[in-house]
């Protein structure tokens, strides 16, 4: 056989039989893409998908681990699905980084699996959840009508981010129908390891950044960060404390064998995509600081035009939710 055709044969083997493939199965709610051997991104659809946010699917050899089970039961159901046909195994193994509803709804679709979350994260959730519950009852309906008027006549940037937001809420209102709040059932406090045959990975408790407390996934190389990283969209702070994220992002950024960071929301990124997010935090926190010295009024500072560096973001209905934030966290 010659060498080129042994090649071929070689790598189709590879690709179709090995941990290396991609799913033969399509979801509509979102990509996967391989980070690595036995380590994949879900990446959400932005044109009215489903999932939300990202995921990750991560092969241990002996059990399935999937990262953030998205918001929405048809997305979570499809998750399921490609886990199995990537990895061979049922996903045993389901960690929320958080507690925010797209992070966690998917969770009920994995049982009987061990969900994994900080302490912090399944108290708050007991309580959030039903609150967050009955809001979108009584509202849903009205912010999907209210987004797909606004579309018609959208142009830009708005035009292409509205169907993520519609995609947002038709899955939320399909989604209450069957919701179970599903808490996880088993906790830690600072950092848990997971071993595997094939691969361990270490989950690591980052308090006070995008939320109260927030965990990453370090498998090698790889850190999946949940909503500690947004990659070309504006991060939500005001649930969480700008001074400690940021310490979080520069101890991130300060490790030698940290190269891949999958966002809870955006494309896969690198070192430069956690800079960029440490930047925007630095220069909103600076922007407010010298508006506040200046004695401008609140109503004027929160008008403020988005930074030219950060003009081409999506989720910029968050930036003014960011000034105010910051506005009153330096004022008090």
């Amino acid at each position: 056989m010659k060498k080129g055709m042994l090649l071929c044969s070689i790598l189709l083997l590879l690709f179709s039989t090995g941990s290396y493939r991609l799913p033969e199965f399509k979801s509509k709610h979102f990509n996967v893409e391989l980070i690595s051997d036995g380590v994949w991104a879900v990446i959400n659809n932005d044109n009215y998908g489903h999932a939300i946010c990202n995921a990750g699917i991560i092969d241990l050899g002996d059990k399935t681990v999937i990262v953030d089970p998205l918001m929405n039961i048809d997305a979570a159901e499809d998750l399921k699905k490609i886990a199995i046909q990537l990895t061979h195994k049922q996903a045993t193994i389901v960690i929320n980084t958080h507690y925010h509803n797209d992070h966690i709804r998917g969770n009920q679709v994995f049982l009987p699996a061990t969900i994994i979350s900080s302490e912090w994260t399944k108290n708050e959730m007991a309580i959030s959840e039903p609150e967050e519950l009955a809001w979108e009852k009584a509202n849903a309906s009205k912010s999907l009508a209210k987004s797909k008027e606004q579309l018609k006549t959208a142009t830009g940037k708005n035009k292409e981010e509205l169907p993520m937001w519609i995609g947002y809420y038709e899955g939320m209102i399909a989604t209450g129908k069957i919701i179970k709040t599903t808490l996880p059932n088993l906790t830690f406090k600072d950092s848990l390891w997971i071993y595997g045959n094939k691969r361990n990975i270490q989950l690591v408790e980052c308090k006070n950044g995008h939320s109260p407390s927030d965990v990453i996934v370090i498998a090698g190389n790889i850190v999946f960060m949940g909503d500690l990283l947004f990659i070309e969209r504006h991060p939500y702070l005001a649930d969480g404390d700008a001074d400690s994220w940021k310490n979080h992002l520069q101890n991130l950024l300060g490790n030698n064998q940290l190269e891949k960071f999958l966002p809870g929301h955006g494309p896969m990124g690198d070192k430069k995509g956690v800079q960029l997010e440490l930047n925007y935090i630095n220069d909103l926190q600076q922007l407010v600081k010298t508006a506040i010295d200046n004695h401008q009024p609140d109503s004027i500072i929160k008008k403020t035009p988005v930074p030219a560096a950060y003009i081409n973001w999506k989720f910029d209905r968050f930036y003014p939710a960011n000034l105010e934030f910051l506005i009153q966290g330096m004022k008090h």
